[in-house]
């Protein structure tokens, strides 16, 4: 079954009226050549005009990578179909400051969208280009050769981790929910958008996707639901709170794959033993883990 990936950097934002996370680029660039060894799969990657040349050297010519394995493309993200929605909600100087562009939140859905009927292609899938990092993965599933390796390179998301995906996800859409009471992560959209309200999980947008007619069905329904909230809220919500709600809303929808903490045992936090802590709280790391056997 074939299968494309989209993902996006776009490493320049924070400061700006867009908002992101700073100092990003060689995070974003190593964990994506991580993906990148899901050979099983084509990857597009959506980027903005000022980033794609040096994209394109750092992919291309110095990592040797495939321009049909990888195609950039790019995307003004201050103007495509929300804009206007979004501007009227934002607050400039606090986006300036902010390390999330809620833009690229809600142009996951877009783009996935838009690669819909590109090419022949059975499976859709969103990453983050940023998911493979050492705060997620313990050292002993990251290269530990050269700083960037050891930061960014994991060998768990690979060609068996992928295609136990694909088998898990079936027909429906597959996507990471995290505990949300004991080790709380996030509030959520106001309750009367809720069929029944509950807090108890939260949706994680680093992966989700599926089958191309059931991420089809999927990317309408968050967007559906993102334009009432921007016609009648005066606050703008992430991607997560979105899911969320479609989560409980549609839960037949849905593959969950649970977890229910960020930490694995390697990292340190002060006041927890996380060797002890971990033996009874599921880490992230644990769902791509368990997906490669």
């Amino acid at each position: 079954m074939k299968t494309k990936i989209v993902t996006s950097i776009y490493s320049d934002l924070h400061g700006t009226e867009l908002g992101g996370r700073p100092s990003r680029g060689g995070h974003y660039r190593y964990s994506l050549r991580t993906l990148l060894k899901m050979t099983d799969a084509d990857f597009v990657c959506y980027t903005s005009e000022n980033e794609l040349e040096s994209l394109k050297t750092f992919f291309y010519t110095e990592n040797n990578i495939s321009e049909e394995r990888l195609v950039f493309k790019t995307f003004d993200l201050r103007n495509f179909s929300l804009t206007n929605k979004i501007n009227r909600i934002k607050n400039i100087e606090e986006t300036k400051h902010s390390d999330r562009c809620v833009e690229i939140q809600y142009c996951k859905f877009i783009w996935s969208l838009l690669e819909l009927n590109i090419g022949d292609y059975e499976n859709i899938f969103w990453f983050d280009s940023g998911l493979s990092h050492s705060g997620l993965f313990p050292p002993k599933y990251m290269n530990n050769i050269g700083y960037w390796e050891q930061n960014y390179e994991t060998t768990l998301l690979n060609n068996n981790f992928l295609q136990n995906l694909i088998k898990f996800t079936g027909d429906k859409i597959v996507l990471c929910t995290k505990e949300n009471v004991n080790n709380f992560w996030s509030g959520t959209v106001p309750n009367e958008y809720y069929f029944e309200h509950c807090m108890e999980r939260h949706i994680i947008g680093g992966f989700f996707g599926g089958l191309k007619s059931s991420m089809e069905n999927y990317c309408n329904l968050f967007l559906d639901y993102t334009n009432k909230l921007l016609d009648n809220e005066p606050r703008l919500y992430h991607e997560e709170n979105i899911m969320t709600l479609m989560y409980y809303n549609h839960i037949d929808l849905h593959q969950p794959l649970f977890f229910d903490i960020w930490w694995h045992e390697e990292d340190k936090v002060p006041g927890i033993d996380l060797h002890e802590y971990t033996k009874t709280r599921k880490s992230f790391y644990k769902i791509i883990e368990e997906l490669n056997v």
